[in-house]
């Protein structure tokens, strides 16, 4: 199946705060060289990628229908995904940045070529507060490097838009900002601990199922020789560690650095 032609999408505002993130990402410099400084490349090695794949694959191990990702960036999570459930099943990008849509719909291309068993993604330009979608048409919801920046308000209005989007059982699953130093520079609403996050969701039709940390201190030590010799399975190893031991940890705590929350959805939320 070809992949769909990048519609067009709504103008961005400015002056609205939740517009700031489509406004810094219409630069073309800033999309092409996105995955080079963050290290998202396939040649590079990078444990909080791995944990959060390896993540990503358990949250998305059971889905059996379309799959949309908001905010989908240069493609970066979905190039791993490909071959996760069904070859049949559908997976759709949504971003509102041309020069972002152009660097995933490139890298999907070489992605494919690379591998004839995943399947196409279908990328579309639209506004995440207010998707193209009719309602009830998706499996699961993924977020990432979007979410967690928004403001308490506004991941509000997202819930309610992903909620109107899922259908019974379907599941969001995004990235969020725990207790640790980088997150102390946010405002205190873009923290969260994992008991505040189960608050939030289920006051917008959620009920939170799984957290994954994906910040932990001492993997991070202990992946920086592995990483700077460029080995990629023993970080691998460390991002299992993560996941497998370390996340129940965080959630028998109640505070994480950072992770990756996996929510049901369990009621309509309000029209």
């Amino acid at each position: 199946m070809p992949e769909r032609p990048i519609s067009s999408g709504p103008a961005t505002n400015p002056v609205d705060p939740r517009e700031k993130l489509k406004v810094a990402y219409q630069d073309v410099r800033v999309a092409s060289s996105y995955d080079e400084e963050r290290d998202f490349r396939a040649t590079d090695v990078s444990l909080h990628y791995e944990t959060e794949i390896i993540g990503l694959r358990e949250a998305l191990r059971g889905v059996r229908g379309p799959i949309l990702e908001v905010a989908i960036g240069t493609g970066r999570l979905c190039r791993r995904l490909r071959d996760v459930g069904p070859s049949d099943m559908p997976y759709v990008g949504l971003d509102v940045s041309f020069p972002m849509l152009y660097e995933a719909k490139r890298s999907l291309r070489e992605n494919l070529v690379q591998s004839d068993s995943v399947r196409p993604v279908h990328l579309l330009r639209g506004d995440a507060f207010q998707m193209p979608f009719h309602d009830r048409q998706f499996h699961a919801v993924v977020g990432f490097r979007f979410i967690k920046h928004l403001s308490p308000p506004n991941r509000g209005l997202m819930y309610k838009e992903v909620n109107r989007l899922l259908v019974k059982d379907g599941l969001l699953i995004f990235d969020f900002y725990g207790w640790r130093r980088r997150a102390r520079s946010q405002e205190e609403g873009h923290r969260l601990t994992p008991p505040a996050l189960r608050k939030e969701l289920e006051e917008s039709g959620f009920r939170p199922i799984k957290i994954y940390g994906t910040r932990h201190l001492l993997p991070a030590l202990l992946s920086v020789p592995f990483r700077a010799l460029g080995l990629k399975s023993p970080v691998k190893a460390l991002g299992l560690l993560e996941v497998k031991l370390l996340s129940p940890i965080d959630e028998l705590l109640g505070r994480s650095r950072g992770g990756i929350v996996v929510a049901k959805k369990i009621v309509d939320g309000k029209q």
